[in-house]
């Protein structure tokens, strides 16, 4: 081959190269520009989040914590309520029990209290009290035409972990008063608001 013919081959593959290299050039940068500007419009803006939206939960007052006590053998009672009549003539004090140990809570029976005239005392909430304290007066719970009390009856012994809704009616202390002390056997005084009927 002449020298001649080795400079055009030469010159043929440099031109061949050359434009092989500004056509990947180009290629490579065209589509990254197209794919950059297709992804802005379609991505959250910084404000917004992707986590899915919460939604507050339901205003029943189930949560709610007016007291708690622990009492004999990690028994917690937790008050959850208290509701003065439209009438204005009796609280009600709704509450839970919950067994936080380890066996079976066999002592319903103290809460009955000492007062052997109430029917069905053994079992139920029948000791519990109520005490204005700014006029040193202690309510009862109150009782049924039959001597039952106004208040949960039937309790079972509690399985460890297990929670029971209780409930006491008493006599309403005056409108004035705005707190009270609760008191139940074997448990500390709990001293919760009383608001007005609404």
């Amino acid at each position: 081959m002449t020298v001649r013919a080795i400079l055009r081959a030469a010159a043929v593959l440099g031109a061949g190269s050359l434009a092989l290299t500004a056509c990947t050039t180009s290629d490579n940068s065209g589509p990254r520009a197209d794919r950059s500007s297709e992804s802005r419009p379609g991505a959250p803006a910084p404000d917004q989040s992707s986590a899915p939206a919460q939604t507050a939960a339901p205003d029943d007052n189930s949560g709610r914590v007016l007291a708690q006590v622990t009492g004999r053998d990690s028994i917690v009672l937790t008050i959850t309520g208290v509701e003065r009549a439209a009438s204005g003539k009796s609280v009600t004090v709704s509450a839970t029990l919950k067994n936080t140990g380890a066996k079976v809570f066999f002592g319903i029976s103290a809460y009955g209290g000492t007062d052997a005239s109430i029917k069905g005392r053994m079992h139920s909430l029948a000791g519990a009290t109520l005490t204005d304290t700014a006029h040193n007066v202690r309510y009862n719970v109150l009782r049924d035409t039959a001597g039952g009390c106004l208040c949960s009856t039937a309790l079972r012994a509690l399985k460890p972990g297990e929670t029971v809704p209780v409930f006491a009616q008493f006599p309403a202390p005056p409108a004035s008063v705005r707190s009270v002390d609760f008191q139940l056997p074997t448990f500390p005084n709990s001293t919760i608001p009383l608001e007005t009927a609404r």
